[in-house]
């Protein structure tokens, strides 16, 4: 009578836990979400109810617990990301970054918010740990107990389906699981999905002059602490003191997770018909099909991505994998170097992704202390010290590059633009990083500039004007594509002079789009930006975002 009083009271406590802790993210997410009365009501009813029946479809409750394991894993990572991000659920964008981040960066973010990290393990594994002994005892559920939770459990069941849809944690999540799975399965079919494309680009060169085109892409480099942008602090001491550089100010991203905005910026698809971007190839394969020598250097590790693919369109394609961008310009210069073609360059930078302090060398630490901490409000000095110093790094970078083609004394011009930008703890809402469903001024302007030669303006004196006269011109990076392509003289269908920054056809009352977590165009004014952001963009001196 003991052992089975024992047995039932163990089962209890089995399911009592699994629930208990599962429902924690769930219920988080009430308060950090805004949910209505009658959504907040679902929110614990339905997932309370579906753990309740999962937990005693078996007789042998702690086999059922230990098949949960993906529902663990689900409220661990949502517990995380809202530690990251302060609200939102677990975006496509997040799972699709599961397959696209190296496991470096995966090293360097997890070091860094171990506080959480060791508060889920706390909170989950010692549930796992019961259901795995009541497995080795053989417990079961007394029929009695079983019935009468499976019954409650389908009460709330129907309960929670009554008062709302199902987009709730964790329901909406499985969507968001799906959704990634298919666009990854899209990723993996773009060679096979673009491989008829052709830009049918005619290149109306008048001479043998060399012209040499250099496109670099920034990573999470937020316009707000760039010099060039107003920031207080002397982070673009370089660049400020060059004449060719001109500074478009008013560029904001297409999307705040670098495996979309990248291909977006290296493709002549913008967000409003992204799809269209798995049957085009990219700015890469323009450039080849035009007689130019191409060459891609990334510091990013290859990442089975789109980026990863549309690189490797390139005659060569070489990888730094993790090192400081500083290395690629060895290489730039031995690909100038190695014989006097028309050459055209993509070099993929780390830019300012975290952890920021390890992109830059130590004598870039101009700003102290930036010493390596944990993420946390309280720590944000250190942290935008780090990353004030990565702005500075990419300071001396792209002068290094402008240096670099300055002494080839041939028809030259280098284009940055930054992928998205970064959540710093800059107000009340205690943002941090970026690549969440919900964005910020902070996420989306982005530091966007082009260096052109004398020997370029000379050459294309109209668009050399147009590119100067464009600094305000309201954009997304979907312009970087048709400005880097237009620096040439192409012409194709593809290329659209209506957004490009070299073009004086610049159309400046175009609608500016934002491809959702769930790759849908919205329009900038319809994304929910809150009211700091927006007095964020008017301190900029952008009074329109469509």
């Amino acid at each position: 009578m003991a052992d089975k009083s024992n047995n039932t009271r163990y089962s209890r406590l089995l399911i009592a836990a699994f629930v208990t802790t599962l429902m924690v993210p769930a219920c988080v997410l009430i308060f950090t979400e805004g949910y209505s009365f009658l959504r907040a009501v679902s929110a614990v009813l339905l997932p309370t109810g579906f753990y309740l029946l999962w937990s005693v479809a078996h007789k042998r409750s702690g086999m059922m617990v230990c098949c949960g394991l993906l529902w663990f894993i689900l409220a661990a990572l949502q517990l995380v990301l809202l530690y990251m991000f302060g609200n939102s659920i677990i975006a496509v964008d997040m799972f699709t970054n599961l397959f696209t981040t190296n496991s470096t960066e995966a090293g360097e973010l997890l070091s860094n918010i171990w506080p959480m990290v060791s508060f889920v393990i706390v909170l989950y594994i010692p549930v796992l740990y019961l259901a795995v002994h009541s497995l080795q005892q053989g417990f079961t559920i007394a029929p009695a107990t079983r019935r009468t939770a499976a019954i409650v459990g389908a009460v709330m069941v129907v309960a929670g389906c009554a008062t709302t849809q199902f987009n709730i944690f964790p329901f909406n999540v499985l969507e968001n699981i799906y959704r990634s799975v298919n666009e990854f399965v899209q990723v993996r079919r773009y060679p096979t999905s673009s491989a008829d494309f052709k830009f049918d680009v005619k290149n109306h060169k008048v001479g043998d002059h060399r012209e040499i085109y250099v496109m670099v892409i920034g990573e999470a480099s937020r316009a707000a602490n760039w010099q060039l942008y107003g920031y207080d602090r002397q982070t673009n001491p370089l660049l400020s003191a060059e004449d060719d550089v001109v500074v478009y100010k008013n560029v904001v991203t297409q999307s705040n997770a670098t495996h979309k905005s990248v291909p977006l910026i290296l493709s002549s698809v913008s967000a409003d018909n992204h799809s269209e971007i798995y049957n085009r190839r990219g700015i890469v394969q323009l450039y080849k099909e035009a007689g130019f020598r191409t060459l891609v250097i990334s510091c990013q590790a290859p990442n089975r991505g789109l980026v990863e693919i549309m690189c490797n369109e390139a005659d060569q394609t070489i990888y730094m994998n993790g090192l400081h961008d500083g290395a690629m310009l060895e290489p730039l210069r031995r690909a100038i170097e190695a014989d006097t073609s028309d050459l055209f360059v993509v070099l993929h930078t780390y830019g300012s992704h975290f952890n920021y302090r390890e992109r830059y060398p130590n004598e870039f630490s101009y700003f102290t202390p930036d010493d390596d901490v944990s993420i946390s409000k309280n720590n944000r000095e250190r942290m935008v010290n780090a990353y004030d110093n990565s702005i500075i790094y990419t300071d001396w970078f792209l002068s290094e590059v402008i240096g670099t083609l300055r002494e080839t004394n041939v028809c030259t011009a280098m284009f940055y633009c930054a992928d998205h930008g970064e959540d710093l703890y800059d107000d009340s809402r205690a943002r941090f990083l970026h690549s969440s469903p919900t964005i910020t001024y902070y996420q989306t302007h982005v530091a966007c500039l082009g260096w052109y030669s004398q020997e370029w303006q000379s050459l294309y004196p109209e668009k050399a004007a147009a590119a100067k006269a464009n600094t305000m011109a309201p954009a997304t990076t979907h312009s970087v594509f048709h400005s880097v392509a237009q620096l040439a003289p192409f012409e194709t269908e593809y290329i659209k002079p209506s957004v490009s920054f070299v073009s004086d056809e610049f159309d400046y009352s175009a609608e500016r789009h934002y491809l959702d977590d769930h790759c849908n165009a919205q329009l900038y004014g319809t994304l929910g930006l809150q009211r700091d952001d927006w007095e964020q963009f008017l301190n900029k001196g952008i009074t329109v975002l469509q």
